[in-house]
């Protein structure tokens, strides 16, 4: 099916735009809500899952990017519970995720713009982080050259730039930022002695 078959298709379906009448709880017979079952059977839904095998074939593009762009086209999808999770994965409930008839239509109309869309949001995303990446570097590198790492001081020396904040309790030491117990505090950081320098640092990189 290619996307014009998928328009032609789900642009005749309805679908049930709020299952909330169903009422909450689980399947007597499943271990899944009452919700999921009524979206499960609405012909006018598909999983997250199903969807994109849909547009996997329509377009031939690779199932993880359509993963992509799928969700970065609905980045809200609705969603109801399923199943459990494993141990290792927190435990609990599974969510299982659906696309309706008017959200796979859109999708597929627009499939070449999300797509461009989705790739220059990419670029972006990669082009922010390259720059957080070089400012974390450029950073590390101006106190290495112009200041002295201090461990665990006892006072906050001046013209300091902290970068950590301690507590030794009973079990060891542990970071004490937003706690407030009757424990002496010690700081860890950066130390200048050339406040022109030290100003320069904040000015460049602390904004």
């Amino acid at each position: 099916m290619d996307l014009k078959k998928i328009i032609n298709k789900y642009s005749k379906l309805t679908y049930n735009a709020d299952n909330y009448c169903v009422g909450g709880g689980l399947n007597r017979n499943k271990f899944a809500s009452r919700r999921h079952e009524e979206a499960k059977e609405d012909e006018g839904k598909l999983t997250f899952g199903k969807a994109c095998q849909l547009f996997h074939k329509a377009t031939g593009k690779d199932l993880e990017f359509v993963k992509s762009i799928i969700k970065y086209a609905v980045p809200n999808m609705e969603w109801h519970h399923a199943g459990l999770l494993p141990k290792q994965f927190g435990g609990g409930m599974k969510k299982t995720y659906f696309i309706n008839a008017s959200e796979i239509v859109d999708i597929a109309k627009n499939w070449n713009k999300y797509v461009e869309m989705y790739e220059i949001a990419e670029v972006e995303k990669r082009d922010t982080e390259n720059y957080k990446k070089t400012l974390t570097e450029n950073k590390q590198e101006f106190l290495n050259t112009h200041a002295r790492y201090i461990s665990r001081a006892v006072e906050k020396p001046s013209m300091f730039y902290e970068t950590d904040r301690e507590m030794n309790g009973k079990y060891g030491w542990f970071r004490s930022y937003g706690k407030s117990y009757n424990l002496p505090e010690y700081y860890s950081g950066y130390q200048f002695d050339n406040i022109e320098v030290y100003e320069e640092f904040f000015n460049k990189f602390i904004k």
